[in-house]
């Protein structure tokens, strides 16, 4: 599967169970074969956490079907995403729908999101506002369309995250991430927007993409089952894991959910793919907002090195790796070494560079000074 979970998943809601068609629009793809609107049939939910997740069949324009897997950006279903105190989920009722529906049919939408984007500025809140503060408003009806609306705007962030994500990996997908060959909107929920003002449709949508299916488990799942006495072959899978996250780094990408579970390992080629990229930073985005701060005012500061600085703090081959690693040492003892990145030898390199290109431009001025005399 091209995403897996280490609990069991929930019982599924009625719009998601299996055997069921889901009619979608292509709103860009990536695949020649693919029509503009395909159906996509149901075989298994594979999770529905913060996002619903489900192993699909579906036909293209030549060929036989084809197995696909659809991650869909639902604010009505999601363990995680709908998580309000511990284990306590607040579900998606039709008294939710109906406040959420008031309040977008009263434009208050845009308003809304501006207001919680500015609460949720790094300059101005240490902590983000989540949607289950809204729950806790002294009139019900307007609290519950809140939650509703900063559901709304966490999927879309999310979906917009890992459509960048996949874009940026284009050259890693298929080997290091799942290949990526659409961007889809339910038609079911399209139907919905279109009995709505063309200005607030777009908050009736659920947006999603179809992936590449893998065949194979979970990394989070491999200490589940008895450990085999030779541990050289899952070292070597979960060095490669590591490998994968690195390299994802190297694009300008740091991974703010980077786990085991979000490993997924070829049963065939016993190669892992980095799934779920729905929380990334970029780098492009991280130094636009370092310069903004006015960080660039101190003469001694670099973006290049203070990306990497960030890097290597966050550390995504030893979220996965270093937590693999403690597992199995609980479990029987043996200590299993990974190598990392040389995060200090990475940093020295850039300023390394950095220092002798100085000094070049420093010659060359020179040079140029001298000669105008």
């Amino acid at each position: 599967m091209a995403l897996c979970v280490a609990l069991p998943v929930d019982p599924a809601p009625d719009e998601y169970q299996e055997g069921r068609p889901l009619d979608l629009q292509v709103c860009k793809s990536y695949s020649p074969n693919l029509p503009s609107r395909v159906t996509a049939t149901i075989s298994k939910v594979l999770s529905m956490t913060m996002s619903v997740v489900l192993d699909v069949t579906l036909q293209t324009r030549h060929g036989p079907p084809v197995h696909r897997v659809l991650k869909l950006y639902d604010r009505r279903f999601g363990s995680c995403l709908r998580e309000v105190d511990g284990d306590r989920v607040a579900p998606h009722t039709q008294e939710n729908e109906a406040a959420f529906e008031a309040f977008v049919r009263r434009g208050m939408m845009p308003g809304f999101l501006r207001h919680r984007h500015e609460r949720n500025d790094p300059e101005e809140s240490v902590l983000p506002v989540g949607a289950r503060e809204f729950l806790d408003e002294p009139n019900r009806t307007e609290g519950l369309a809140k939650y509703e609306a900063a559901l709304w705007q966490d999927c879309s962030e999310h979906f917009e995250c890992e459509t960048k994500a996949y874009h940026r990996l284009a050259k890693l997908q298929g080997t290091v991430v799942p290949r990526l060959y659409a961007h889809v909107s339910l038609l079911s929920t399209t139907k919905l927007a279109t009995i709505m003002p063309p200005e607030v449709a777009p908050y009736f949508e659920v947006r999603g993409i179809l992936l590449e299916r893998i065949d194979g488990y979970c990394l989070d799942n491999l200490t589940l089952g008895p450990l085999p006495k030779n541990l050289r072959t899952w070292q070597h899978i979960i060095q490669l894991a590591a490998d994968a996250a690195y390299e994802i780094n190297k694009h300008g990408i740091i991974m703010e959910d980077c786990a085991p579970r979000n490993v997924v390992v070829d049963g065939k080629s016993q190669t892992p793919r980095i799934v779920d990229l729905a929380q990334c930073m970029f780098r492009d985005e991280m130094v636009s907002e370092w310069y903004k701060s006015g960080w660039h005012e101190d003469e001694d500061w670099d973006p290049e090195l203070e990306y990497w600085e960030q890097v290597s703090t966050t550390c995504n081959p030893g979220a996965i790796a270093a937590v693999i690693a403690n597992r199995i040492h609980r479990k029987t003892g043996a200590k299993l070494e990974f190598r990392y990145p040389d995060w200090n030898g990475i940093i020295a390199e850039i300023r390394r560079r950095k220092e002798d290109a100085a000094a070049v431009e420093r010659k060359t001025r020179h040079k140029a000074s001298t000669a105008a005399r």
